[in-house]
């Protein structure tokens, strides 16, 4: 049976010019290898008409973030008008916990949770012409409504998933690159987190469980990447839980010489209670770690759920700066803040010396408490703005003014003038106190790369500033949807 597997275009209001290879769609590609899959990646090729015509699939199958559902739409709808016997399947978070925003003529199934047993029984039923009904955690679309079938978290064993099928993304293999234009590679070592922070619910995509790999199968994986690869990114939402096994990592890595530089996400408070892991890491080949710091204040963190606290949070960079691991701190702007928030956010940046920011939008997105907790008081209901850049949530100042202090935050964190302070400081501990140059340095953000950001940075600032322009703000509770 032929399988085309599609990676749906950017939402036209992302503001990223970073791409990452889709793991899912090459795990999913892995698990029905003995059929004739392809994989469309429609953030770079959009001629989706010329790959129809081409191949002739008889399914295709899309997964989606919430900021992606819409264009995800858009695709199956357009591969039913070509030829209305394609069956047609959607998986994904948005998926799985809102299933009715794809109750839609020209969707056939919908797949919950992790697919990877369930997609590959429901291609195999199909290509026996068997009863698809008995397939466990999926959603089939019919002319009276939604029908669920049997529901069960299934415990997946990733040992046993083979490795993704990355020959199927080869065409693509240049043009997936970080902000840093480093040739990347992703893997997954883990899936789920054992934490239950109100704004993320990929504890809840596994039913609150955290699985994760052996250390002898991800390092097979990662002798097996392709050789261009500059980065490898591990995907995985808590990479370090495990920390007995995190050691083994490291020490596997080394010693299969695995000469490749590479990122994780780590928690503040794993980093501080073992720094002697991230030093070992480091020396595997480990460049940064993006931490969720999430705020600067501790009730936020613990309005949250972070189950952290900013003391921690900042131990957590010291050490990091000692161990020259470069940090990717991510920090929310909530809709509540005024001049004041935003003006004592950026002095936390500066004090603590934080050169790669991202600032993230508070977002409720489905499936997270907070979703639950805000939902009727939404300001957009459009998927489209679920992307953190856009405030889903009213804010306190006039929306012109709120945008406007977000672009700047950005504007200033990545000036050229805090970047010659910083080289300026780093020039001067050499004369006064040598254990400040890790302090001032600014996370290996090069002066040709600041100028860069500058330059091309501009378009996206005046765009952020200019947000409340377009915005389709319900003017009450009923007021219309975009479907």
């Amino acid at each position: 049976m032929k399988i085309l597997l599609v990676k749906p275009p950017l939402n036209p209001n992302m503001m990223t010019t970073t791409r990452g290879e889709p793991l899912e769609l090459e795990y999913l590609a892995a698990a029905i290898q003995d059929h004739n899959v392809a994989i469309l990646d429609m953030r770079i090729d959009r001629r989706l008409s010329k790959k129809l015509d081409e191949f002739k699939p008889e399914v295709v199958g899309i997964t989606a973030y919430t900021c992606d559902a819409n264009t995800a739409k858009q695709v199956l709808c357009e591969v039913k008008k070509h030829n209305r016997n394609i069956k047609t399947v959607i998986g994904g978070h948005h998926a799985t916990f809102q299933p009715g925003d794809f109750a839609l003529p020209y969707v056939d199934a919908i797949f919950l949770r992790m697919a990877d047993y369930s997609f590959k029984e429901y291609i195999d039923a199909l290509e026996d012409e068997e009863d698809v009904h008995h397939i466990k955690n999926i959603v089939l679309v019919k002319t009276g409504g939604l029908y669920f079938t049997e529901q069960e978290f299934q415990r997946i064993d990733l040992d046993s998933l083979p490795f993704p099928s990355r020959d199927l993304t080869a065409p693509y293999r240049n043009r997936y690159r970080d902000l840093m234009k480093n040739k990347t590679a992703f893997i997954l070592t883990s899936r789920g987190c054992p934490y239950r922070c109100t704004f993320c619910a990929c504890w809840k995509m596994m039913g609150g469980k955290y699985v994760y790999r052996k250390p002898e199968s991800v390092v097979d994986e990662l002798a097996q990447l392709p050789e261009e690869t500059e980065l490898i990114c591990f995907a995985d939402d808590n990479t370090l839980h495990s920390i007995q096994r995190a050691w083994q990592l490291s020490q596997l890595i080394k010693e299969r010489k695995i000469n490749k530089r590479f990122s994780l996400y780590a928690r503040a408070d794993t980093i501080v209670k073992h720094p002697d892991l991230i030093e070992s890491l480091r020396d595997a080949g480990l460049e940064y770690i993006t931490v969720g710091l999430e705020s600067f204040r501790d009730n936020e963190l613990e309005a949250l759920n972070k189950k952290t606290s900013v003391r921690t949070n900042e131990e957590a960079i010291r050490i990091l700066k000692r161990l020259e691991v470069s940090i990717s701190a991510h920090l929310i702007v909530h809709p509540h803040y005024t001049h004041k928030d935003f003006e004592e956010l950026f002095q936390y940046v500066c004090r603590m010396c934080l050169y790669r920011v991202a600032y993230t939008i508070l977002t409720p997105l489905p499936g997270t408490d907070l979703y639950a907790e805000k939902l009727d008081s939404f300001a957009i209901r459009d998927t489209d703005y679920f992307d953190f850049v856009h405030s889903i949530l009213p804010t306190k100042l006039d929306r012109r003014e709120f945008y406007f202090l977000y672009a700047e935050l950005y504007r200033k964190t990545y000036s050229l003038k805090r970047y010659f302070h910083s080289a300026a400081g780093s020039f001067r501990s050499l004369w006064g106190r040598p254990g400040n140059m890790a302090r001032y340095k600014s996370d290996r953000i090069s002066l040709f790369r600041i100028f860069l950001i500058n330059i091309f940075g501009l378009p996206w600032y005046l765009k952020v500033r200019n947000f409340y322009k377009s915005e389709p703000i319900r003017a009450c509770s009923g007021s219309p949807e975009k479907s």
